[in-house]
């Protein structure tokens, strides 16, 4: 089944919802909420709605729960917005929705953002619960849809710690994690971080054999050549693998609260090199065409264009989400990745636009200390230099930065960058990115002026290789050669000098190089120790102060919206956070 158009979705979506939310519920007007009620359900359409929730708002524009900007619903625009903004990678400057107390680790359970990112959550694997409930699809679907479950599990893990759980449709409100786990006893009392280490235990344990049991009926890991091919868009076993390693890497964060106290980095290394020894493979310059070289782009260039379904780069796309101008329309996909990080003056690599009439929403700018940390950077590097200036000096393609002046299309002016933030009231403080653009590679029109065509790569292939590297050296040491040569490998690609070795630091800066600005930043920080308890590396306004503080361990994590709080007598607050504020 291609999943080229995600349009035709479910009727009755409140009736897919119920028993999964609690007081999201009430923000639901969408017919009838009787999980009981007898419905027509299109499965193919709900098979398709459990991708669409990845990356799309939901029905013709609308969200799946009411909210005034369905743009702000998205999966992939909340990755960013809890994962980059409250580390040293990304920073805003809008008041709308408590973005800026994100970005100063100062969010609360009131904060309207993560209502918005636990909605989506809840709701998607609502309608995951749903179709593999109905039980209508045949092995191999019923098994995608197992991993997507299992993805937004392993996200409310990462997040959350101890969110609500069910793999149900009832109308019984659903029971927070830590009560699922066997070693829980009701008549006994705990601590709130005894409850914590209760549910991320169940979690880490439920989310592992899931992606296990699934993986057998999943398609075998095949690399597609282009989005024409027809399984472009499905979750194989190469999904499963990477996800499974991904959680493996982490299990120290989420088992003993310590992401170097990790008794599974043996299974990381082996499931990130299942991925490797797989088809699936890094796309570089001998997959390239002429045409894309002759236009000036490097292959990293590609994974982010408008054509990145064709251009070559699907071969690197383990689990690509689908986005075309004309048929996946909405404002929290890959379209705010382009319209966040621009100004209307800005020009990509090569010096053309963004490629859409959207691209000028002038937010999210990168913080010096990451620039400085990971690329090893200064003002005088990238300041006054556009990317294309930026990139004819560059030793590695992936800096790709913007450091001029910026034009307000408001205020009809130009208005001076700086290196530094200053007061974070504006998007000329701090250097800028046009990493993700529109642009065809062949320089072909893009479908639509104003939506974009880029496929969001929600798992690609590098970062198999970087997970190997990091729990190699982890179970042999700095002189390990594989993990060398998977280093070379992604190094090689982005045209960098490679080392003689490499440390766990040099591999934590080369996953900041590769994945900045694709909503990867705060695990890696945390399972470095390097986050949340710590004094030794700070970033300007951590814990919202200028030059940067040190802000508790407990805030690794999120809390639990007060909406649900207040809702769902079953729940407890995570530790460290009151329960409503």
């Amino acid at each position: 089944m291609k999943l080229n158009i995600i349009k035709a979705m479910v009727p009755a979506v409140a009736l897919l919802l119920a028993g999964g939310m609690s007081s999201c519920m009430k923000d639901l007007d969408k017919g009838n909420i009787d999980p009981n009620a007898q419905s027509q359900v299109d499965i193919n359409a709900l098979y398709s709605k459990c991708y669409a929730g990845l990356i799309m708002e939901g029905n013709d524009g609308n969200a799946d729960f009411t909210i005034r900007d369905p743009g702000r619903s998205t999966l992939a625009r909340n990755l960013f917005n809890f994962n980059s903004l409250p580390t040293d990678e990304g920073i805003c400057w809008w008041s709308d929705g408590g973005i800026v107390d994100i970005c100063y680790n100062k969010c609360t359970p009131s904060t309207e953002t993560l209502r918005f990112l636990y909605y989506r959550l809840v709701s998607n694997i609502s309608f995951c619960n749903h179709y593999i409930e109905l039980g209508q699809g045949d092995a191999t679907m019923m098994a995608e849809v197992r991993v997507i479950r299992a993805y937004n599990y392993f996200l409310m893990l990462d997040f959350f710690g101890d969110p609500s759980f069910t793999t149900t449709i009832s109308p019984e409100t659903p029971k927070q994690a830590h009560a699922q786990n066997p070693k829980f006893d009701a008549n006994q009392s705990y601590t709130r971080a005894e409850l914590l280490a209760l549910g991320r235990e169940f979690m880490f344990n439920w989310v592992k054999d899931e992606l296990i049991t699934a993986e057998a009926n999943l398609q075998d890991a095949h690399a597609k050549t282009s989005d024409s091919d027809a399984d472009y868009g499905r979750i194989d076993k190469a999904t499963a693998w990477l996800l499974l390693s991904r959680l493996y890497l982490n299990a120290g964060t989420y088992l003993n609260n310590d992401g170097q106290n990790n008794p599974y980095w043996a299974e990381a290394l082996s499931y990130a090199e299942k991925v490797i020894n797989s088809s699936y493979s890094l796309f570089d310059d001998s997959k390239m065409s002429q045409a894309a070289k002759d236009a000036g782009y490097r292959p990293y260039d590609l994974l982010f264009l408008g054509d990145n379904g064709s251009n070559g780069a699907a071969c690197e796309a383990i689990l690509p989400l689908l986005q075309d101008g004309t048929k996946t329309r909405g404002w929290g996909g890959s379209m705010f990745y382009i319209a966040a990080m621009y100004s209307s003056d800005m020009t990509n690599v090569i010096g053309k636009t963004s490629a859409t009439t959207q691209g000028s929403w002038r937010g999210m700018r990168l913080r010096p200390s990451f620039l400085k940390t990971v690329f090893k950077s200064d003002a005088e590097k990238y300041l006054g230099k556009n990317a294309e200036e930026n990139r004819a000096a560059s030793t590695d393609d992936r800096e790709i930065f913007n450091g001029k002046d910026y034009y307000d299309d408001t205020q009809k002016k130009w208005f001076p960058r700086t290196f530094d933030l200053g007061d974070n009231s504006d998007f000329g403080q701090g250097i800028v990115t046009p990493k993700w653009n529109n642009n065809y590679s062949t320089g072909a029109t893009p479908h639509d002026i104003e939506y974009v065509d880029i496929d969001f790569f929600l798992f690609r292939v590098a970062e198999a290789y970087l997970n190997a590297a990091e729990a190699e050296i982890q179970l042999n040491g700095v002189n390990s050669s594989k993990a060398k040569q998977y280093m070379d490998a992604i190094r090689n690609r982005a045209h960098a000098a490679v080392k003689p070795s490499y440390t766990l630091q040099d591999v934590l800066n080369e996953r900041g190089r590769e994945f900045f600005f694709e909503g990867m930043r705060r695990p890696d920080l945390i399972r470095f120790n390097q986050y949340g308890g710590q004094n030794n590396y700070k970033w300007e306004y951590m814990n919202g102060v200028p030059e940067g503080a040190r802000f508790d361990k407990t805030f690794n994590l999120f809390p639990l919206p007060s909406s649900e709080i207040q809702a769902n007598s079953n729940l407890t607050q995570i530790d460290g956070y009151s329960e409503i504020q």
